[in-house]
């Protein structure tokens, strides 16, 4: 399905194939994340690129497996995901946008707070 054509090379599955935390064919990976997934977010549903036009969320491509837990580039280990989503995985501000406007604090508290009900329904079962 990837590969030849899309952009993407095999070799950088592995991180340890380049300089940089991304390899450079991190573009086309994410893209194609993206495509496979229907441009939605699989954590909350959230729509974005062709279904969304120009109101839709950012999107992220997550990696499942982190880099320091031995996790590779492979397409099978990544996942789409919204910015607030991903910022609720990690914890913390996620994305290219990260430190620019004022926008930030309260991206993270969304994140928390959405952190926050997923513990409290997972404790209310």
């Amino acid at each position: 399905m990837f590969g030849g054509r899309s952009g993407i090379s095999g070799r950088y599955d592995d991180p340890r194939a380049h300089d940089g935390k991304y390899p450079p064919d991190w573009d086309a990976r994410r893209k194609a994340v993206y495509q496979r997934d229907n441009y939605t977010c699989q954590q909350c549903g959230r729509r974005s690129g062709p279904h969304a036009g120009d109101g839709g969320v950012p999107l992220h491509a997550h990696h499942r497996q982190t880099l320091r837990d031995g996790g590779w580039h492979h397409l099978g280990n990544l996942v789409t995901v919204c910015q607030y989503c991903h910022d609720g995985i990690h914890g913390y501000p996620t994305g290219r946008d990260y430190g620019v406007g004022g926008f930030n604090g309260l991206r993270v508290f969304r994140a928390v707070g959405r952190a926050v009900m997923r513990a409290l329904r997972w404790v209310m079962r």
